[in-house]
């Protein structure tokens, strides 16, 4: 059956995605705003990934999700791709970037040393944790000497505590602020940074590579408040998306021994299976809907109040959760139910494959996901605002959600929220310590101070 309608949604789709980000752009004359980056990944797994389907083979696509069935889910896709990037753009305002503002925000040295000792006891926790888990398994060559591999604790708690080591190389960087970074604070920086590099690369580990490389690029132009150029961010982009699909369609053949006979990377995109994105994605909208199985909530009640009480204390609190709450098992594909499309669809999702923003929305709240969509996207315009306006914690939290947008778009709420949660916690903890919030509000000259809506210097400074 023809697909011109469908084809015709996907070119809208993309359209919606890029306008947004020229237009964020253009208002902000900031290439890190969070439309850039959200644009790029919204274009790729709701317009160009769709497209290069179709053009792979049109008729096999079809023995998925019928022609009906894509228009379906594409009408969603583009409506939950404006809510998001509306949101952005009203979260955002119309701030713009201003490397003056770096005037307006100082530190004390007394603010900068405790930042920086909270910063070291932080990654070193981390390291710690990382560590552990290596030891656990046995050590380094048996731990990565697998495909897929890495360190294992009991406790989630430990098994997470590899994420610290990200706010502490964001604070070690603050704690530089408009200073140069000598020879020590530059090897701090890299034993940071090594075991989410290790574990990204050895483990063949998109998210925790995307993680780090993210956090160290937005966090280091942050601090110094310059911009790299529009067309360096899509080069950049680019990179890192063919380094993910590298990582990914390499998978099996990545560990610690492997003869390292790689396969063909751009194939990985557009192969036509159960876990490809979007097509899951589509086969959760669509499961939903036939079984009536919306969430409202509840599987995000899990994630935010039982996941954080450790397993020691409640060995079966998932399988309880998903007892009492009435929903899937949060342990396989993060809930979305992909083992039950075999009774509605005819197939099932493959067992670790993960539906996108816009579909996990639609899975927990039908129509309603379009206004909370809205909202997550008004939350990165707040943020990005703030860390352009108020700088301190809020740069940190901003470069945080940026690190994490990889989760957020193309698996689940759900993959990002707990990281961010874990990681902001200690973040938060390292501003309090260090008293930065006072030394950051006693060099504002005011909340709404008006130098941020314009390149302009204020008049006092002139």
């Amino acid at each position: 059956m023809p697909l011109n309608y469908f084809v015709g949604l996907i070119v809208a789709t993309g359209c919606v995605a890029l306008t947004a980000l020229w237009v964020a752009y253009r208002q902000s004359r900031d290439t890190l705003h969070p439309l850039v980056y959200l644009g790029l990944m919204l274009f790729y797994l709701y317009s160009y990934l769709p497209f290069s389907l179709v053009q792979e083979d049109a008729n096999f696509l079809q023995t998925f999700l019928s022609a009906s069935q894509l228009e379906y889910i594409q009408t969603i896709n583009l409506i939950g791709v404006i809510s998001i990037c509306l949101g952005v753009l009203f979260g955002s305002k119309k701030t713009r970037f201003n490397p003056l503002l770096q005037h307006n925000w100082s530190l004390s040295p007394v603010v900068r040393k405790r930042l920086k000792q909270g910063a070291i006891v932080c990654g070193f926790l981390g390291i710690i944790g990382f560590a552990y888990g290596i030891v656990r398994q046995g050590g380094l060559s048996i731990a990565y000497g697998r495909a897929y591999g890495g360190g294992w604790s009991e406790s989630g708690y430990i098994r997470e505590a590899i994420l610290l080591t990200l706010p502490a190389l964001l604070w070690l960087m603050v704690s530089q602020l408009q200073q140069k970074l000598t020879s020590k604070d530059w090897i701090l920086i890299a034993v940071f940074a090594t075991p989410l590099l290790m574990h990204g690369f050895l483990g063949a580990r998109r998210g925790p590579t995307a993680m780090i490389l993210t956090a160290a690029v937005v966090g280091w132009y942050f601090v110094r408040f310059k911009r790299p150029p529009l067309l360096q961010v899509f080069g950049g982009a680019i990179a890192l998306g063919m380094l993910m699909l590298f990582l990914v369609s390499n998978r099996g053949n990545i560990y610690l021994g492997s003869d390292f006979q790689f396969g063909n990377t751009s194939s990985y995109a557009t192969e036509i299976s159960s876990a490809n994105e979007f097509i899951y994605g589509g086969g959760v909208i669509l499961n939903t809907d036939a079984t009536d199985a919306y969430l409202w909530g509840r599987r995000y009640f899990t994630i935010f109040f039982i996941r954080p009480i450790p397993r020691f204390l409640w060995p079966t609190k998932y399988e309880d959760a998903s007892a009492i709450l009435g929903i899937p098992n949060l342990e396989l594909n993060l809930g979305t139910g992909g083992e039950t499309f075999e009774n509605t669809l005819g197939w099932s999702g493959a067992v670790g494959s993960a539906p996108g923003l816009i579909a996990d929305m639609w899975l927990e709240f039908c129509w309603i996901s379009f206004p909370v969509l809205f909202g997550i996207g008004w939350v990165y315009g707040m943020a990005w605002r703030k860390a352009l306006t108020r700088g301190g914690l809020w740069i940190a939290v901003y470069t945080l959600m940026s690190a994490l947008s990889v989760y957020l778009v193309m698996q689940t709420l759900e993959a990002m929220a707990f990281r961010f949660l874990f990681m902001t916690g200690a973040t938060w903890l390292i501003w309090r310590y260090s008293g930065g919030r006072r030394s950051s509000q006693a060099s504002l000259p005011s909340s709404n101070y008006p130098v941020y809506d314009s390149l302009i210097p204020p008049p006092s400074r002139r």
